[in-house]
């Protein structure tokens, strides 16, 4: 086998891999388990469409899946989704010699088109939402810090009493398991606490926050339904979703002078430019007010 330049034979020995699955495996080690269950499938799609192994696959492979995904009636992010995680894998199995160059380099993916529009609620029925559309304390609850945290779904279901703590100045802070397993602190309303304080009764410290009737950690299935039964409440839109409480807690907080820097750290973003894509949505100016 052939070395890069500068690689050394006991390198090449510690990452040469036996097998494609044994490959796949190294590539999802350590990665969050919901990326894990998105990355396999999308995976176990590509592998069912070439049917050959990694080390033999072409770029008119590659071409031919981009082409039956493109022809499949998929969102543009969902393509973009599936083909980047192809060539992730393909990129750490050059890396680790398991192919002898990286076929999926010199694949093209369309550019998403990525929009916020019409994914924000607004803060009127954000509120209406809230107030009238959940049905009892927990929901209210949970809807509530969905929309001032702007954390995710995931995050909600796996928060536990001792996420929270309470500050010198007497403020609350929630410490946050995001993406990457990177935690991050966010500030709750006082206002917002008293609210899911409520809820706490006679838990431990360890105890998940937001729990079913039969006292089981919520799961997405069961937060999307209150979601849903909320927003059906008040007539609201039926495309409202978890990440929608997100989105407008990004959007309005910028549209109300927060620095763009404080809204990344808050969702957890890993790069700015995600961030800026609420200040492109929502422009406050135009050289259309000047006609």
């Amino acid at each position: 086998m052939n070395l890069p330049e500068g690689a050394s034979t006991n390198m090449s020995q510690i990452t040469q891999v036996s097998s494609d699955d044994k490959l796949i495996a190294m590539w999802l080690h350590g990665r969050a388990s919901r990326t894990i269950d998105i990355y396999q499938r999308a995976i176990d799609k590509f592998s069912r469409f070439v049917n050959k192994p990694l080390q033999v696959i072409t770029l008119e492979d590659l071409q031919a899946y981009a082409s039956y995904l493109n022809e499949s009636g998929l969102k543009d992010s969902t393509i973009k989704l599936e083909l980047n995680a192809v060539k992730s894998l393909f990129t750490f199995a050059a890396k680790l010699n398991y192919v002898r160059f990286n076929t999926a380099a010199a694949l093209r993916i369309k550019k998403a088109d990525y929009t916020i529009s019409g994914k924000c609620i607004k803060q009127v029925d954000v509120f209406k939402i809230i107030n009238k559309g959940a049905t009892n304390a927990r929901d209210k609850a949970l809807l509530q810090l969905l929309y001032y945290t702007g954390m995710r779904v995931s995050e909600i279901c796996r928060l536990k009493w001792c996420d929270f703590s309470e500050r010198e100045d007497g403020e609350i802070q929630v410490n946050i398991l995001g993406k990457g397993s990177k935690y991050r602190t966010v500030l709750v309303p006082l206002s917002v606490w008293a609210e899911v304080e409520t809820l706490r009764g006679d838990c431990s410290d360890d105890d998940a926050v937001f729990r079913s009737k039969n006292n089981k950690h919520l799961d997405r299935t069961m937060v999307h339904k209150i979601i849903k039964d909320a927003v059906g409440k008040v007539g609201a839109s039926d495309k409202i979703s978890a990440h929608a409480f997100r989105h407008s807690h990004a959007s309005h907080s910028l549209l109300k002078g927060a620095p763009i820097s404080l809204v990344r750290d808050t969702l957890g973003h890993s790069n700015i430019s995600i961030t800026n894509i609420y200040l492109s949505s929502n422009p406050n100016d135009s050289s259309s007010k000047y006609l």
